[in-house]
């Protein structure tokens, strides 16, 4: 996995500041590529966002900033396992691939936030510590 930390000049992309970019494994064995990931804070708010960036392999998907606090109300919903689509709400554009590939960089080692539910490969659970993991993403971008 290769992942930088943006540290000297912060890139600036619409109103939001990015302060990480990282990579994540496509969840299909069968998919070749990495997606390309940012996480920024939006400068009027302070709101912290994650976004998709780039998809190695080609094919569509949002480039949209997704609100962590977004991401955070929908895995608090979550019980047991869940399919991807639980992530589709997020998303304003309709590319069938943005779920699928929300949920690839949740499951990444960088974020954590969810892993692969043991009995099927398409279907995720939250770690039992995924608040605590992601306070210590929003931690990053006060660094």
């Amino acid at each position: 996995m290769s992942k930088k930390k943006i540290a000297t000049e912060a890139a600036v992309t619409e109103s939001y500041t990015v302060f990480y970019s990282g990579e994540a494994e496509k969840i299909s064995p069968h998919s070749k590529g990495l997606l390309t990931y940012e996480l920024g804070k939006e400068g009027e708010t302070g709101s912290l966002a994650l976004r998709l960036t780039a998809n190695g392999e080609g094919g569509l998907f949002s480039r949209e900033w997704i609100a962590l606090d977004a991401i955070h109300a929908i895995l608090e919903q979550q019980q047991d396992s869940f399919p991807s689509r639980v992530f589709r709400p997020l998303f304003g554009q309709g590319s069938t691939n943005n779920a699928g590939f929300l949920a690839a960089v949740l499951r990444s080692p960088d974020i954590c936030l969810i892993e692969a539910d043991s009995s099927r490969l398409f279907m995720h659970r939250c770690y039992a510590d995924w608040p605590h993991r992601l306070t210590q993403l929003t931690a990053l971008s006060l660094d």
